[in-house]
């Protein structure tokens, strides 16, 4: 039995070049963005019902769910990545989701069911969210005791997981508080593994961080709001990507701060502390993600990111790790139809902590997000987003070279 803690996708994901690397991420439910970016990035509602609840509104069994505050609805995401140096083993170095070269694949078909809860109304009350998904990217992202039972990554190349299933309480407490009680994604940096809830600056290709962080977490939370522009989040989980069964016998910590600081700034930062190696309760690893936005209009997003993640006996030789990461990002939407973005990065690992030989990596990635029909009921549900990536390292991390250029392409559609 494979069961794909975060060591096994760190052995798993990219055993290619010169390099290994870990895959993971953070990501926001629906329109719950209080665990996962501030509150001013938030994207608007739809401006229509999506298709799934709209095709149950016309069969007339759309009210009973509405009566409940149930919603029903997922996301089908295809992908494609050329490597233009056209590498003998297809594969693409550095990469968590798009890792394979010149192969056209069904990314994710998500589906969800959901009920949200408003804590800030200060009444009991009680939501939940069971996220399921199948596709390539759902190998990548199995939690220790839930759907590990695959041969591999990608063997068979389409699996299933079941993303996320947690409870939501509303506690009438002070300004009110939410417990969150389940599986949900991690929330620690500004990428996700959802392509519908990553932002405005979202890519088909995640960040060289993006595969340093956790994929999800078991356990529980709560989020309270400290003044009306500040929330916090803490609470404890049995590590990271660890579900039904666990690798050690100690808890980690988990936690954020959210603040809105005016109509143009924002700050998210994060922090997730705990051993997390298999048998291993005492070397911790605690990492730190900062994220500061700035949206001086509804045309133009920009921000800025610093990661930092140190473990202790985490390095190659045993001793401490450390390694650091900076990433700025861009978006300017032209109009309802294109936006244009961009994104730079540099990670540093002097331990060969998490890149093998690599000590640094560099990458540049321009791209659009397409919406050919954004006033549509039903087209408004689709966008593609083409991308010109380039990824250099000094330390010839690319089958020998020092480069690596791919072009990428997912298209996106929500139901």
């Amino acid at each position: 039995m494979l069961r794909m803690n975060s060591l096994a996708v760190v052995a798993g994901i990219l055993v290619l070049g010169n390099g290994v690397a870990r895959a993971d991420d953070r990501v926001a439910p629906s329109q719950d963005y209080t665990v996962a970016r501030p509150t001013l990035l938030a994207t608007a509602p739809p401006a229509h019902r999506r298709p799934l609840m709209s095709l149950l509104e016309q069969a007339g069994v759309a009210k009973p769910l509405d009566d409940a505050g149930i919603n029903l609805y997922g996301h089908v995401e295809a992908g494609w990545t050329y490597n233009f140096d056209d590498p003998n083993d297809n594969l693409n170095p550095f990469r968590i989701f798009d890792f394979e070269h010149n192969e056209p694949i069904l990314d994710q078909f998500d589906f969800t069911v959901e009920r949200l809860v408003d804590y800030r109304k200060n009444k009991f009350d009680v939501g939940f969210r069971a996220e399921i998904m199948y596709g390539a990217d759902a190998g990548i992202i199995h939690s220790n005791g839930l759907f590990d039972w695959y041969d591999g990554i990608r063997k068979p190349e389409n699996q299933w997981d079941l993303t996320q299933a947690y409870v939501d309480v509303v506690v009438p407490v002070g300004t009110g508080l939410r417990l969150r009680i389940g599986k949900f994604v991690n929330f620690v940096g500004y990428e996700t593994i959802n392509p519908t809830t990553g932002g405005i600056v979202d890519f088909y290709s995640r960040s060289l961080t993006f595969f340093n962080y956790p994929f999800t977490h078991t356990g529980i939370i709560g989020t309270y709001d400290i003044t009306k522009d500040v929330t916090l989040t803490l609470g404890v989980t049995r590590g990271d990507n660890q579900s039904t069964e666990d690798n050690n016998d100690a808890v980690s910590f988990l936690g954020s701060i959210n603040w809105v600081i005016n109509d143009q700034w924002a700050l998210y930062f994060s922090n997730s502390t705990g051993p997390e190696r298999t048998d291993n309760n005492s070397d911790y690893r605690a990492t730190f993600d900062a994220t500061l936005y700035f949206t001086p209009n509804k045309e133009f997003t920009a921000a800025g990111n610093v990661y930092y993640v140190f473990e202790q006996g985490g390095a190659a030789s045993g001793d401490d790790a450390q390694l650091v990461a900076f990433a700025l990002l861009g978006a300017y939407q032209i109009n309802e139809m294109l936006t244009v973005k961009g994104r730079v990065e540099w990670m540093h690992d002097d331990d060969n902590y998490r890149l093998g030989p690599v000590q640094d990596i560099y990458e540049a990635t321009v791209g659009l997000t397409i919406k050919p029909f954004p006033n549509d009921q039903w087209g408004s549900n689709l966008k593609l987003r083409p991308e010109v990536r380039w990824d250099h390292s000094p330390d010839n991390a690319f089958h020998g070279d020092d480069d690596q250029f791919t072009f990428g392409v997912d298209v996106v559609v929500t139901y």
